[in-house]
């Protein structure tokens, strides 16, 4: 067989279209998709309508405030997994080879660390609009397997003059474990919560 073929055997989903857990699961992977396009699309033409409100073009400071929270749940397929290999070109087997994967202490294949982790990026988005990345910190605290249902969630935990905020973060599963946990350090763009003033 070709050798192409032969990796991608043991990731087929043929087998799984047949139980009922995999079309339910496959059709709440729909609406995240759908749920996905309106806040793109809301981004791209600034009608927030299109992100069910979620878009915010014109934030106020008072928008930004300690002990606020936001959460986004995503299920990680297989897809996702050989999207985010050749996205970020890591081609590890542990994401990839069943039969190699199996023998280690997880038992199989594993998604990308980085790969849940970049979930804190959307919930930072919305959590806090128009905010630029400083700084983060992340613990891995246990495996993400293939058809996982991950929440990302997001809770402002300070904010100081200057406009630095401090965001908690973390990821579960469907079991309500933690896999991977860290905080992150964003600041208020000061020219979109802050504008400049026009002289006529």
């Amino acid at each position: 067989m070709n050798p192409v073929l032969d990796a991608l055997a043991p990731m087929t989903l043929i087998p799984m279209l047949f139980s009922q857990a995999a079309f339910n699961q496959a059709l709440q992977w729909q609406a995240e998709q759908v749920d996905a396009l309106g806040k793109f699309l809301a981004s791209m033409t600034g009608w927030e309508g299109l992100g069910d409100g979620k878009v915010n073009r014109q934030p106020r400071d008072a928008d930004v405030y300690v002990g606020k929270s936001i959460s986004h749940t995503k299920t990680l397929t297989d897809l996702h997994t050989v999207f985010f290999g050749f996205l970020s070109l890591d081609f590890n087997p542990l994401h990839f080879n069943t039969a190699l994967a199996q023998r280690t202490r997880f038992g199989g294949r594993i998604g990308h660390g980085f790969h849940t982790a970049s979930m804190f990026s959307g919930v930072l988005a919305e959590l806090t609009p128009w905010c630029v990345y400083l700084r983060q910190e992340m613990d891995f605290t246990a495996p993400v397997r293939p058809g996982d249902v991950i929440t990302a969630t997001g809770i402002i935990e300070t904010i100081d003059p200057k406009g630095v905020i401090e965001v908690s973060l973390a990821c579960t599963n469907q079991k309500k474990e933690i896999v991977v946990r860290g905080k992150a350090v964003v600041k208020k763009l000061k020219e979109i919560y802050q504008p400049a003033t026009t002289t006529a």
